[in-house]
């Protein structure tokens, strides 16, 4: 985070809480076993309990922070994936980009994400990957114009999913759409998903790991 920083407010800070996180995850991946199913992301990835919406799959590891960016992720890629050494790999960002701590455009996230998914099939040449779309928000709590100061909102969490797509035109990468499973018919987000407007509650991530689970269990 920097938006509480009086200096260097154009660098990202890790705080202690994404350390020991860091740390976990590394600690676990010395214990993995190959062949498993690595899902990497930010808060929403981290606070989904893998075990109870996934029991179809034997081998998983969480391996979400909060507060992660795309950018910040490059750097661990190989604690955070590659000694996991994975048969699939789960990715989704982009939200905490478009916040005030960083406001990356769709293109330059998208280009973070191709080098992730590059530096994993170049390692890991058998890991399936999964680009998952950034979910919505409720934009009167977590939009720029309830956050000033960020750029958020569900037209940009779009675009990066479209950005993505465009960005990264490689067979070996499967993209997952999974924003629309948390929207009503005419595309909104449905309030009763959500704990804070940003971050999801249980029926929320039962919607989500449904989403899923069309790709990750074929």
């Amino acid at each position: 985070m920097k938006e509480n920083m009086r200096y260097l407010t154009n660098y990202y800070q890790i705080r202690e809480m994404t350390l020991d996180r860091m740390k976990a995850i590394i600690i676990a991946n010395k214990t993995s076993e190959p062949g498993g199913v690595v899902f990497l992301g930010d808060s929403v990835t981290e606070f989904m309990n893998i075990d109870f919406y996934f029991p179809e799959l034997e081998r998983k590891y969480n391996c979400g922070i909060a507060g992660m960016t795309s950018s910040l992720l490059l750097n661990f890629i190989d604690e955070g994936v590659l000694k996991y050494n994975p048969n699939k790999l789960v990715y989704m960002i982009g939200t905490n980009d478009l916040g005030r701590t960083v406001m990356l455009s769709p293109r330059d996230i998208a280009i973070n994400v191709k080098e992730l998914v590059e530096t994993v099939h170049y390692n890991l040449p058998e890991c399936q990957i999964f680009v998952v779309s950034p979910l919505p928000c409720l934009e009167e709590r977590h939009g720029y114009k309830a956050s000033p100061g960020t750029i958020r909102s569900n037209d940009m969490l779009k675009m990066v999913f479209r950005e993505l797509k465009i960005t990264i035109p490689y067979d070996y990468v499967t993209f997952i759409n999974a924003y629309p499973a948390l929207c009503n018919k005419k595309g909104e987000p449905i309030a009763n998903y959500y704990v804070d407007g940003l971050h999801i509650n249980q029926e929320g991530y039962q919607r989500y790991s449904d989403c899923l689970k069309k790709y990750l269990l074929k």
